[in-house]
């Protein structure tokens, strides 16, 4: 049985999107697993467990909304020269943002995928449909909501203080305590594998049909929570909850909400850069070397990670074409 170039890079788009669901699903969910973990509001494996099943969840279910986040927004009459720009990309991507987090520059999967596709498109010189609009739109998202979120997150900080200024008896405030941490912690986890990972399987979508993406790629992003997210959940999960236990439910929720939002209406977002909005939103209450330390760390995301990812990804569609031949 002959193999043609179309099945063989069908099937490494297919396995790219599977290690980077793994590698996004392990890095993503530390957040929210995190201040599970350092507040110990649940037991270790129960926290795992419980955002293992929200992430599986989101990615297999609410992603249905992202489904054109990718494969929608380029089209070509030559189905392999799409096959090579998608693999392409993929391929950058992944090992870009693998390479990122590897040396402690916080990076977003949806901000190297997107400036990567934009260049190769331009390089393909027609050859390859796009549409600039939506790609303008996600751009301008990326601006946006995590200055929403800083809003959101304020306003659900104030929500709650008052909320719970009200209660007297302190056991039932210390159960609400701990109920927020683990909406807030579910929530954002759903709405990873909803957004996040749900870019992922836009672009698996030209090798399988959603029914078959998505529970296979929400499967690998599950195994990352529990094989590759341990070193970095307790080290954030401190980090954020060093806010308080209301802020740091704020921060999480008031972020969600906005990145559930965009979900909805099949934007893709930055989920990490939106959740640190509603950390900084939340930490604006006394700026200093804190804030001022992740404001910096955002900036060099902006700037390190789509340049990077451009770069590789130009690499990779010139060899891909060059081995065959287009």
């Amino acid at each position: 049985m002959v193999v043609s170039s179309s099945n063989l890079l069908e099937y490494f788009i297919f396995v790219i999107g599977l290690i980077s669901s793994f590698l996004v699903g392990g890095n993503n969910s530390a957040i929210a697993l995190g201040i599970l973990v350092s507040t110990n509001v649940l037991r270790r494996r129960l926290s795992y467990l419980i955002n293992a099943i929200s992430l599986f969840s989101g990615a297999s279910i609410g992603s249905i909304t992202m489904e054109s986040s990718i494969y929608g927004l380029v089209s070509s009459q030559n189905f392999l020269l799409l096959e090579i720009v998608l693999s392409a990309i993929l391929f950058s991507s992944t090992v870009t943002f693998y390479y990122l987090n590897k040396i402690g520059i916080p990076a977003s999967l949806s901000q190297m995928i997107y400036p990567s596709l934009a260049s190769v498109v331009l390089i393909a010189r027609g050859t390859i449909g796009f549409d600039w609009g939506k790609f303008d739109f996600t751009v301008l998202s990326w601006i946006l909501s995590p200055l929403v979120a800083i809003t959101t997150s304020l306003s659900m900080y104030f929500f709650l203080k008052n909320f719970l200024k009200s209660e007297r008896n302190f056991i039932r405030e210390i159960r609400y305590y701990k109920y927020g941490l683990i909406i807030s912690s579910i929530f954002t986890s759903f709405v990873t594998g909803a957004n996040a990972i749900g870019i992922i399987i836009s672009a698996g979508l030209i090798s399988e049909p959603f029914y078959i993406t998505a529970p296979i790629y929400a499967t690998a992003a599950s195994l990352g929570i529990y094989l590759s997210s341990r070193k970095a959940v307790i080290t954030v999960g401190f980090r954020i909850t060093r806010l308080g236990y209301t802020a740091a439910s704020s921060a999480l929720i008031g972020s969600d909400i906005i990145s559930e939002v965009f979900t909805i209406f099949g934007i893709p977002i930055s989920i990490t850069q939106t959740i640190m909005g509603g950390i900084i939103g939340l930490s604006l209450r006394s700026f200093g070397y804190d804030v001022q330390r992740q404001l910096k760390q955002i900036a060099k995301g902006w700037i390190v990670s789509p340049m990077l990812a451009m770069i590789v990804s130009l690499a990779a569609y010139g060899i891909l074409r060059s081995i065959l031949g287009l």
